[in-house]
């Protein structure tokens, strides 16, 4: 059992590791609480599909819910991707329903990615958002502050490096929480 659990576990972790070396684990378990009603029984070995047809492609999921209906599916990946994987979950599951003992309720499956964050994480994020405003939170004060707003002009291996009002603010990135793009605004009469 110990065996098996650590096989699921790995082949989880791999998969996320080698798409996103940040990442150190893999998304959380939903607690038994959190299973969507009529999937109780079928919620883990749900679980277990997706993620096995995730690794067959290379992608990483980030998270998998059912709500009002739709059984969603965000992984990491282009849209050829998420397309795959929509096929192939569509595929695995409709035989897995058919010869599983267990009934599940009527859901439409969506395979979807998590979107851009406002969050900077890599090396390309930094040099994309390049000359954009951002939001620096730190993790303890540094300068009288624990937040910094300027305009990034990147990082190096020890810096997270803002423009201020013409003045360039070095940041330790031991200290550096995150770095976030601000909330995008809305103008009056704007519909969305």
């Amino acid at each position: 059992m110990v065996a098996r659990f650590l096989a699921c576990l790995t082949a989880l972790i791999a998969p996320a590791l080698a798409l996103h070396p940040a990442r150190l684990a893999p998304r959380p378990l939903p607690c038994l609480m959190c299973v969507p009603a009529g999937f109780e029984e079928a919620w883990p070995q749900l679980l277990e599909i997706v993620d096995e047809e995730a690794a067959d492609l290379a992608l990483a999921v980030d998270d998998v819910a059912f709500a009002r209906g739709k059984l969603s599916v965000l992984a990491s990946g282009g849209v050829d991707d998420l397309v795959a994987l929509n096929r192939r979950l569509s595929e695995r599951l409709d035989d897995w329903e058919a010869n599983a003992a267990v009934e599940l309720p009527p859901y439409m499956l969506e395979v979807a990615s998590p979107g851009v964050s406002d969050v900077l994480r890599s090396d390309a994020d930094y040099a994309a958002f390049k000359g954009f405003g951002v939001q620096a939170t730190l993790t303890e004060e540094y300068k009288k502050r624990t937040v910094h707003e300027g305009t990034l002009l990147g990082r190096d291996g020890e810096h997270v490096l803002l423009n201020l009002k013409g003045r360039v603010l070095k940041l330790p990135r031991e200290l550096v929480a995150e770095v976030r793009l601000p909330s995008a605004k809305r103008e009056k009469g704007d519909p969305y």
